[in-house]
């Protein structure tokens, strides 16, 4: 540290300071030879270097960090999450969410389901081969249960889709006999007697 540095910190000490604060104006005198250029990249999850992505993963309140994650996913869990706040308790924080396990998946809500759901629910399915179902049940539950809204149930399941179509019919056959009689007036005479 430079002379002209500490006199610049005790210039700037009000009138009637202490030696304790004269002594940390001094110490503190080296901060502003550090240069912020050097710092702004790191706050920057494009720009950071790799190693000190864990720690602004936690300074920018990343809610779930998976260490096995790509570094493209970790940077892009840290760029997200400002956004990812603002929407957080809504579907659109879910999808953001199950977008980082990059697989394809499915939300149904309650009231898209046929016949209608339980009010206030919504299955997730995420398409897996059947040996990794466990493997990706255990990695999105986290990210869906940390981003759903707190009053609702999520219900999951994984696997394989498979599509094709298949033919169904039926048919109703009924049969019953009936008979008809002539209509009689109570008062009338079915003999034809006057």
């Amino acid at each position: 540290m430079t002379d002209a540095m500490s006199a610049l910190a005790a210039d700037l000490l009000p009138d009637g300071y202490t030696a304790w604060e004269q002594e940390l104006a001094r110490l503190s005198a080296c901060l502003d030879a550090i240069d912020p250029s050097v710092i702004e990249p790191i706050w920057d999850a494009w720009r950071c270097p790799s190693q000190v992505l864990p720690w602004l993963a936690w300074a920018m309140s990343v809610d779930v960090w998976d260490e096995a994650w790509p570094e493209t996913v970790k940077r892009q869990a840290i760029a997200d999450s400002p956004d990812y706040h603002r929407r957080k308790g809504t579907r659109r924080a879910v999808e953001m969410m199950l977008d980082l396990s990059r697989l394809p998946y499915e939300i149904t809500e309650w009231f898209d389901r046929v016949p209608r759901g339980r009010r206030g629910t919504a299955q997730v399915h995420v398409n897996a081969r059947l040996d990794e179902v466990a493997r990706v049940l255990m990695t999105i539950k986290p990210l869906v249960m940390t981003s759903k809204p707190k009053s609702r149930a999520i219900f999951f399941g994984a696997g394989d889709v498979i599509e094709g179509s298949y033919d169904v019919g039926g048919v109703i056959i009924g049969e019953e006999i009936v008979g008809v009689e002539p209509y009689v007036f109570a008062i009338e005479n079915p003999e034809g007697l006057w």
